[in-house]
């Protein structure tokens, strides 16, 4: 067909047309009851659900989607690099609260940590909020002065900060923040608290402060502050301060210690009087003393300073203060060394020191626990005065540990089972406190739970077990032990395997074979018929990508060097809702793509359901996918899809089944894939550079583009068969110099578009009703619609409309431009900028696939491997979707590495 200079009437893409976005595919579910994140295994995704199997990678995806009643729960050990920013608060019936790992005997070890970056700021900040709860974290600081907190909560109310960690930050409260809890926490080195103006009824409670090199705990025109029961040891300045107007106080049952005179690494700057050392412990400013109470603490001051500064009057000693009728109950206690041992856990303090134990005001504020979480408990050798609560942040507990002995009536090196063994834990205990549970796991998977010290347990199966115990008291204290290790044996080779499928349809299989003998060899057939894999002393697990969902007859034959042979079949379920859904019938594409780690995948989309599938490695290629230079697919009607792929100069092509089940074929499964360029009759053709593909019905015809010249090969896809390969390009006339081909059907005229090195679009169309081909230099008929120094296209991508129109995409350096042509009209429009309309940018290459009159645009970063962009043009309403990126829609994933893709609409 002549090609004409007339303008077309259809779609435009200028940027003057009005664009109206369509909705993207969604993959909506409903908020769990717990949100999970957890940054560590490789599972998380910050734009799924936050569910377990699916993780949020980082708290601050949780922190924007958390609701009232919900729990966030942090999965520790791990790092956290990012500053976390609520503003989203839960109800007094229903707060929110994220949770790690609260603090214990064995400290931080396995506590989530949030580490911001230098310019992040504060790890956590509360801002506008009530009802939350922040539960058992690290919380690190870039800088350690006062100017950049670890935590800050600001303008909330009824906040809790309880069992973290603060190893060498602040936590600052500011602006109207009511009801601030901060209880059970850990500072040490530059940590301490920060009570800022206008804050009210703060609670400071059960936290230990340790080494701080300014006031461990200030509060600043804080009405209503209470600090309580906290350990302040070593500060440099003040260790409780009250300033500015922080009247109606309660500062009750601390242990305060200012200065570790026998012991070495003082803090630099702080041993001696001066500037940077604090003169008092107690600092209660002139309008703070108004209903303040201070009583019940032990303070022990520096011995060349003052133990209270009160209303600016200093006082050395505690019985100095007492003489003003305040402080009562205190006393001053040198709790750094005792008995010459200066390294004393300063949870052991109030049962070295029962002057601490069972003697503070038990009606002061707290949570009901200390810093472990260990309730109030009666010491035998301390006089109940007032009541049981100690002093300081740590309850005393005559727990000193336990051990654990298991025993069986069989002896030697081989157990056999059935093993009955009997399990026994002896308590140290300095006090005759009930344990109220005795909690054993015997390493099999069972755990037993018992209020006798004794019990006993039958291992039926064979294993290697090491069982182990934790105590807890009626007051919450606890001890652990765990006990040696033995083997278990049985007398015949058995098999249990443990099979897990991920929605990507990846199995793990865990053989779990036992024997008393060695295991000399193992084979695991997978049943989808995938080569076996084998294994001469057998495997802990092997890992296998199943295509398509179905069930598996999974196969596994073990030997031992007894010469027993036991094979064990197991059924494996493989399913992925999605996966099936995308391949349901409806508005469909197929995304075939090559990346720069060198794997083959495909991925489908139902647009009519609303769901992508999942990126799958496209099984049995027989070539190196690092060899692959060019894809192409197309769909036949009967419901296939065509895949080819350019390796090392030679044409593969491989068949998957979109339809239903027929002749033995799933719906989904793959076909092998066999070599176009010569074992199907196409015949080798040399220096092939590029691949394209159409089809019409089930005839498929593949364009190649081979010095400069664009061949063309055609076949029947159920046949398998193919023409040899004819020279378009010399029955058109055109000059050698293509560089990129695509090419479509409009009945039975296939159209080809060139791209050739001198800068222009080429149109070839072969006309199969009249066995002829005509064509001609679009770009010559209809010019540029570029500036100049963008001469040169560099790919196209075509695609036809049912009203017979044909659409030419072209790559043209970084933008991507349409022209279409109206071929019963006879008629072109000029190109029109995509790129402008959509707001995509930096296209380096280009794939379309065609859902009726909606063509679905694929691009690619011209900077390289990069994410794949969608925009979707509807032909009857004339509008264009804005770009999306394909990898960002649901679990379905992307890669953002892709270099190589083909698509194909159905």
């Amino acid at each position: 067909m002549p090609l004409s200079l007339r303008q077309s009437a259809v779609l435009a893409v200028a940027a003057a047309t009005g664009i109206v976005t369509v909705p993207a595919v969604s993959t909506a579910q409903a908020a769990p009851a717990d949100i999970y994140v957890n940054n560590w295994g490789g599972t998380c995704s910050d734009t799924g659900g936050g569910t377990a199997a699916q993780p949020f990678c980082t708290i601050s995806a949780a922190a924007a989607v958390v609701r009232p009643g919900q729990t966030v729960r942090v999965v520790g050990i791990t790092t956290y690099d990012e500053a976390v920013h609520l503003t989203r608060s839960g109800t007094p019936e229903q707060p929110i609260v994220f949770l790690g790992t609260p603090l214990t005997d064995s400290g931080a070890a396995e506590q989530p940590t949030l580490y911001p970056k230098p310019a992040q700021g504060s790890a956590l900040t509360l801002d506008g909020v009530h009802d939350v709860v922040f539960r058992g974290f690290g919380f690190y600081s870039q800088d350690s002065t006062a100017a950049n907190p670890s935590v800050v909560v600001k303008n909330s109310s009824r906040v809790t900060i309880d069992g973290s960690l603060f190893p060498d930050g602040r936590l600052a409260v500011t602006g109207g923040s009511d009801g601030v809890t901060i209880s059970r926490n850990t500072f040490v080195d530059h940590g301490g608290i920060d009570l800022g103006a206008g804050t009210q009824h703060a609670l400071v409670t059960a936290n230990l402060l340790s080494d701080t090199t300014s006031a461990a705990v200030k509060a600043v025109d804080a009405p209503g502050t209470a600090i309580t029961n906290n350990t302040i040891l070593l500060s440099c300045e003040e260790s409780v301060r009250l300033d500015g107007a922080s009247p109606d106080a309660v500062i009750e049952n601390n242990v305060i210690t200012a200065g570790y005179t026998q012991r070495s690494g003082t803090p630099v700057g702080c041993s001696t009087a001066g500037s940077t050392r604090g003169e008092t412990e107690i600092s209660v400013s002139a309008a703070s003393t108004a209903g303040t109470v201070v009583d019940y603490n032990s303070v022990h001051p520096w011995p060349d300073a003052n133990a209270y500064t009160w209303s600016g009057t200093p006082y050395p000693t505690v019985a100095a203060f007492q003489a003003t009728g305040r402080g009562a109950h205190d006393i001053d206690v040198d709790v750094s060394c005792i008995n010459g041992n200066c390294n004393i856990p300063s949870s052991r303090l109030p049962v070295l020191l029962p002057v601490l134990a069972d003697s503070a005001d038990p009606d002061a504020p707290g949570v009901g626990t200390d810093l472990r979480g260990y309730t109030y408990a009666d010491h035998p050798n301390a006089a109940d005065n007032p009541g049981i609560r100690d002093r300081g942040a740590y309850e005393a507990t005559g727990q000193r540990g336990v051990t654990l002995a298991v025993t069986s009536g069989q002896s030697g090196t081989k157990l056999t089972a059935p093993l009955t063994v009997t399990a026994t834990a002896t308590v140290q205990s300095d006090w005759p406190i009930e344990q109220a549970d005795y909690a054993f796991t015997f390493g099999d998977g069972t755990t037993v739970h018992s209020t006798s010290p004794t019990v006993t347990h039958t291992y039926l199966t064979a294993g290697t077990f090491q069982p182990s115990l934790t105590i807890v008291d009626k007051h919450g204290a606890k001890a652990s032990a765990s006990g040696s290790s033995f083997q278990v044996a049985t007398t015949q080779l058995a098999a249990d395997p443990a099979i897990e499928v991920d929605p990507g349809l990846y199995a793990t299989i865990l053989p779990h074979v036992t024997t008393p003998w060695y295991l000399s060899s193992e084979e695991i057939d997978f049943g989808d018929g995938t080569p076996k894999e084998s294994s001469t002393y057998g495997s802990s697990a092997y890992y296998h990508q199943y295509m398509v969902a179905g069930d598996y007859q999974l196969t596994l034959t073990d030997s031992d060097d007894s010469g027993r042979t036991l094979v064990t079949k197991r059924t494996v379920h493989v399913a992925s809702a999605r996966d099936t859904a995308a391949l349901q019938p409806g508005r469909r594409v197929q995304l075939l793509i090559r990346n720069s780690k060198d794997w083959l995948g495909d991925a489908g989309a139902n647009y009519d359901a609303g769901v992508w599938g999942g990126f799958m490695p496209v099984p049995g290629a027989g070539f190196p996918a690092k060899q692959v230079t060019s894809l192409a697919s197309v769909t036949t009607a009967d419901q296939y899809l065509r895949a080819f792929a350019l390796a090392n100069g030679k044409l593969y092509s491989a068949d998957r089944n979109l339809g239903p089940a027929a002749g033995g074929v799933a719906q989904g499964q793959w076909l092998p894939w066999t070599e176009v360029t010569r074992a199907n009759g196409a015949g080798a053709l040399s220096g092939i550079s590029q691949v394209s593909a159409a089809s019409t019905g089930n005839r498929i015809h593949v364009l190649a583009v081979a010095n400069g010249r664009v061949y063309e090969s055609y076949g029947d896809r159920a046949a398998g068969t193919w023409t040899k390969w004819a020279d378009v390009t010399g029955a058109l006339g055109f000059p050698a110099n293509a560089t990129s081909a695509s090419a479509a059907f409009i009945g039975n005229v296939l159209h080809v578009a060139m791209v050739c090195s001198d800068g222009h679009v080429r149109i070839g169309d072969g006309d199969y009703n009249r066995g002829r081909w005509s064509g001609g230099d679009l770009t010559g008929s209809i010019g540029y619609a570029w500036p100049s120094q963008y001469t040169k296209p560099v790919q196209v991508g075509v695609a036809a409309t049912p009203d017979g129109k044909l659409h030419v995409f072209a790559v043209v350096w970084d933008r991507l431009l349409e022209a279409t042509g109206d071929y019963t009209a006879g008629r072109w429009s000029n190109w029109g900028d995509v790129s402008a309309a959509t707001g995509m940018n930096k296209v380096g290459q280009v794939t379309v696939a065609g859902n009726g009159s909606t063509l679905r645009v694929f691009t690619l970063d011209s900077d390289g491997p990069g994410n794949i962009i969608e925009v979707d043009g509807d032909y009857v309403a004339g509008r264009w979707t804005r770009a999306a990126p394909v990898n960002g829609i649901g679990p379905a994933g992307g890669d953002s590495s892709t270099s190589l893709f083909a698509a194909a609409g159905l």
